[in-house]
């Protein structure tokens, strides 16, 4: 059996990780740079550690994950959030399988305008510049302007007239312009070890926090896609979970609109499989046809929706009944979000990012 090292307790996917590795009989370990994150409090995970900010305290960071996969005789290392970026950096260090790419290729899949510049052999890419290259201003209407390392879709402008003058020097080389396309945007999670796939989702995030992280999910079938992200995963030889935003215009075409070298939302719909993708399959693993959705943020945000029957029959990724104490008590892990929101004056959104973001060379 294996000692499975899982960080970024914060997000629900990690306990959908750990929940699948423990049923197949491995230990789990959590670690997270929160106090109360929503993974701690499961059943499935041993031991929990506090870990210093991998943004602020790059090297003590490292430091404490060394000394935890020393301790325990951790075998796989699997981030789950930001931090990954920061876990690739030092990766080479841990004495165990760390489940990311080098930090140059994460880097530049995590970059808005590098992605665009790596993958456009493989995939098809909007129109896409840095702003300070960027000419076609009476038409800004029809871009999408967004900083190189950004999340959460926070600091979209779209539909907007602009004037070059509106971006700081600063911002015109940190910020692209996207050529804006319509359709249905579909997301992509998926697993890899050395170019090879070990799994792959495909999904419609229904409902949202506000325009960010999705949190119902809708299975989308597009071999298309599939088959794009097939060969892209193969060509950079990846390492980790793989995910792309993606819109299907009114022609059917596929439009890979940024990238996310981490863990995303799409981990709940490989759901008990995950420890077999990322351990055993030799074959690759598919989706299941069941919806999933975050109830506790639908019933904050869209309560009357929790009246609808598909939202009822949709299969709720913290509630388990032999592990409910997650479900419980993550309005615990929430005030602990929003403690943060208040004496950092930012958005909730941001309070839950702070302090593991990954916005290139900032340190």
């Amino acid at each position: 059996m294996e000692t499975i090292l899982i960080t970024g307790a914060r997000a629900p996917i990690a306990m959908e990780l750990a929940r699948s590795f423990h049923s197949q009989g491995h230990t789990v370990i959590m670690a997270d740079s929160f106090t109360l994150p929503v993974s701690r409090w499961s059943n499935t995970v041993s031991n929990y550690f506090k870990l210093p900010s991998p943004r602020f305290a790059p090297q003590e960071f490292a430091d404490t994950l060394q000394q935890i996969i020393t301790t325990h005789q951790v075998t796989h290392l699997i981030p789950t959030c930001e931090e990954a970026f920061y876990i690739s950096s030092f990766k080479d260090g841990f004495p165990c399988k760390v489940w990311t790419s080098g930090i140059e290729l994460m880097n530049q899949l995590h970059n808005k305008f590098l992605f665009t510049q790596v993958a456009k052999e493989y995939l098809p890419i909007p129109e896409t510049e840095l702003v300070n290259k960027f000419t076609t201003w009476t038409k800004s209407e029809n871009y999408v302007f967004k900083p190189v390392y950004s999340r959460f879709a926070g600091q979209i402008i779209s539909n907007k007239t602009l004037v070059n003058t509106y971006f700081t020097n600063s911002e015109q080389k940190n910020w692209i312009a996207q050529k804006r396309i319509q359709g249905k945007e579909i997301c992509i999670y998926s697993i890899w070890d050395e170019g090879k796939l070990k799994a792959y989702v495909a999904y419609h995030p229904l409902y949202r926090v506000g325009k960010g992280a999705g949190i119902f999910f809708e299975p989308v079938n597009h071999p298309d896609v599939h088959e794009k992200v097939k060969l892209f995963g193969e060509a950079i030889s990846y390492t980790g979970q793989l995910c792309f935003d993606i819109i299907i215009d009114q022609n059917d075409i596929p439009w890979f609109i940024e990238c996310n070298p981490r863990g995303t939302s799409g981990a709940h719909l490989v759901h008990t499989d995950l420890a077999n993708a990322f351990l055993y399959s030799d074959t690759e693993i598919q989706q299941n046809t069941a919806e999933y959705a975050v109830k506790g943020a639908m019933a904050f945000l869209y309560p009357q929706k929790l009246l609808t029957k598909r939202v009822r029959q949709a299969k709720d990724v913290i509630f388990r009944k032999k592990d409910f104490l997650p479900f419980l008590l993550q309005f615990v892990s929430i005030l602990e979000v929003t403690y943060i929101m208040l004496i950092k004056r930012m958005t909730w959104l941001q309070a839950t990012t702070r302090d593991i973001e990954w916005n290139g060379n900032e340190h």
